[in-house]
C-alpha cells in the first residue's frame, strides 16, 4: 500500500511538472537552468577575484556540505586570520545552495523523479517526508510552519530537497514551498552560525587535531544516524 501511495504522489508530481513546461516554457526553463547558471557564474567571478585555488576550495567545501555535513559545515568555520572560510561565509554559502536547490526542487520535483538515481533518492526523502507528516499531524494544519520547522532542524531528510519535496506533500504552492525553504534555511543556518561563534571563543584555532578531529568526529556521527534512520524507514515500509 505504501509503494501504491508513493507511486500516486510521484505521478502527481510528474504531471505537475508536464504541465508547467506546457504552459509556461520560459519559466521552467529559468527555473531549471538559472539556477546552475549563477552558481557558475559566480564560482568563476570568485576565481577570478581569489585564485582558481580558492575556487576550488569553495567548490569542495559546498559539495561536502551538499552531500554530507549540511549546515554542521558551518560550526568549522575560522576566523578570518586562521585561514579556510568564516562562520558567516560558510552560513552564507549553506543559503545559497538552499535557495537554489529550492528553486529546481520545488519547480521541478516531477521531471527530477525521471532520473535513475537521483530519482530514487528522491523517492526515498518523498516516502520520508510522509512518515513525518504522519507521526507529526499538527504540520498539516500548520503548514507553511511545518516546513519551516522541517528545514530548520539539522534532521535525516531535513534541508532544502527534502524540505521542497515536504512543502509539496502539505500541498503548498511552488511560491510558497520555496519561501517556506528560504526562511527555514535562514533559522537553520542563523542558529549554526551563533553555535559555530561559540566554538570558535573556547577552541583553539591552531589546533588541527581537535578541530579536524570533531569534524571527523561530526561526519561519522551524521553517517550513523543516516544510516540507522534508513533501516528503521525500511522497517517500518515492509510491516
Amino acid at each position: 500500500m505504501t509503494d501504491e501511495n508513493d507511486d500516486s504522489l510521484i505521478q502527481g508530481f510528474e504531471q505537475d511538472s508536464d504541465f508547467l513546461w506546457r504552459d509556461d516554457r520560459w519559466w521552467a526553463i529559468t527555473t531549471l537552468f538559472g539556477p546552475l547558471l549563477l552558481t557558475s557564474v559566480l564560482v568563476a567571478f570568485y576565481a577570478l577575484v581569489n585564485g582558481a585555488a580558492s575556487a576550488r576550495q569553495l567548490v569542495v567545501t559546498a559539495l561536502a556540505a551538499f552531500f554530507v555535513l549540511g549546515r554542521f559545515v558551518i560550526l568549522g568555520g575560522r576566523d578570518v586570520d586562521s585561514g579556510g572560510f568564516t562562520p558567516g561565509q560558510l552560513a552564507l554559502m549553506v543559503f545559497y545552495l538552499d535557495v537554489m536547490t529550492a528553486i529546481i526542487i520545488s519547480w521541478h520535483a516531477g521531471a527530477l523523479f525521471r532520473i535513475p538515481w537521483l530519482g530514487k533518492r528522491l523517492r526515498f526523502l518523498m516516502h520520508t517526508g510522509r512518515e513525518v507528516l504522519d507521526d507529526n499531524r499538527w504540520m498539516r494544519h500548520t503548514t507553511f510552519l511545518g516546513i519551516i520547522a522541517f528545514v530548520m532542524f539539522p534532521l535525516a531528510s531535513s534541508g532544502s530537497i527534502g524540505g521542497s519535496l515536504f512543502g509539496r506533500l502539505l500541498g503548498l504552492s511552488r511560491a510558497a514551498t520555496f519561501a517556506g525553504v528560504v526562511f527555514g534555511s535562514v533559522l537553520g543556518c542563523g542558529t549554526m552560525y551563533y553555535g559555530a561563534t561559540v566554538i570558535n571563543r573556547y577552541v583553539d584555532q591552531e589546533s588541527v587535531v581537535l578541530r579536524w578531529g570533531g569534524v571527523a568526529a561530526l561526519v561519522v556521527l551524521i553517517a550513523l544516524l543516516n544510516r540507522r534512520y534508513r533501516k528503521s524507514t525500511a522497517s517500518d515500509s515492509s510491516n
